[in-house]
């Protein structure tokens, strides 16, 4: 586990495989960049962010396939 998914795990309360896709939405998708220039509360605010962007994936037909739930 990354220290990214620890961070993210500990602020959304979410488990270790959505940990693993919300820091890959963050890179991607919230901050198009790698997270290590970003403060803590950022981090903490995307990941909250990037739980709600997972959702909308998962209730996408054309997306699901690619967000398998734990």
């Amino acid at each position: 586990m990354t220290f990214y998914q620890d961070l993210i795990i500990k602020a959304t309360g979410s488990n270790k495989r959505d940990a693993e896709y919300i820091e890959d939405i963050m890179r991607n998708d919230i901050f198009h960049s790698t997270l290590d220039w970003q403060s803590r509360v950022q981090l903490v605010r995307a990941a909250k962010a990037a739980v709600n962007l997972l959702a909308a994936y998962r209730a996408n037909p054309v997306l699901a396939g690619y967000f398998h739930r734990a």
